[in-house]
């Protein structure tokens, strides 16, 4: 299990490596979201993401309402957000839960893929 403070780590490096990549703030000049990070298996650790005009900010806390939401174990969520496991196995196997609508979970992978590649 990993603590929350080692999942906020792990969302900031993601927040930088997306910050660090312009093109990502160029595709989502127009794509306003918010997203939940929601550990499983953590009280009161839950994080939002919020992207607004191409630009992605983390807080500490659970939005009020949010346009997706992540849901997996603390130790899932860490490996994810530094980019050392694909979600896919994780999605495939049911450790990794993405509500949303299609179209935004297929910008999420679009996000991922662009920051840490394949």
């Amino acid at each position: 299990m990993a603590t929350a403070q080692e999942l906020y780590d792990a969302l900031r490096d993601f927040a930088e490596r997306y910050a660090a990549e312009p093109r990502l703030k160029v595709m989502n000049r127009d794509w306003n979201r918010v997203i939940h990070v929601a550990p499983t298996d953590l009280e009161d650790a839950d994080f939002t993401l919020t992207l607004k005009d191409g630009v992605l900010t983390l807080q500490r806390g659970a939005p009020q309402a949010a346009q997706l939401v992540v849901r997996a174990d603390s130790e899932t969520l860490t490996d994810l957000f530094y980019g050392d496991i694909s979600p896919t196995e994780p999605y495939m196997d049911g450790r990794l839960r993405v509500e949303a609508s299609e179209e935004d979970t297929m910008r999420l992978d679009v996000i991922t893929l662009m920051i840490w590649g394949e």
